[in-house]
């Protein structure tokens, strides 16, 4: 349990994290696009409250509804009204969603195996 929440945790951060830093570089390059995105970003302590606090104070799965909501949060340019939001958000907001639970089984099933706790169960 303890690891998958460790797995799941990182996991989270690095992909939130990486995608900052690639539009940071694009803003830089002068994309006004990724100038607004980073615009509506979360600050760095939100950033880790949500991806870190959630799935430590509800449950490790609650995480990733804050790795979806950056996505979609930062590709729409409205989140209340519902012809702005942008599907590439959405869309992007569920593979970094698969992309952490693919990762969290990819260590927790086999350090299972190697213990020798059944996973069926």
């Amino acid at each position: 349990m303890v690891v998958s929440l460790v797995v799941m945790i990182t996991v989270s951060s690095l992909i939130v994290r990486w995608d900052e830093r690639r539009l940071e570089r694009q803003a830089e390059a002068g994309d006004l696009r990724a100038e607004q995105r980073l615009e509506r970003a979360w600050s760095p302590p939100s950033r880790d409250n949500a991806l870190i606090g959630l799935a430590f104070l509800a449950a490790p799965l609650i995480g990733l509804f804050g790795v979806f909501y950056y996505f979609f949060r930062t590709r729409s340019r409205s989140v209340l009204l519902p012809w702005t939001w942008s599907p590439v958000g959405f869309v992007m907001g569920v593979a970094a969603v698969i992309v952490v639970l693919v990762a969290n089984v990819a260590v927790v099933a086999p350090l299972a195996w190697l213990v020798g706790i059944p996973l069926e169960q």
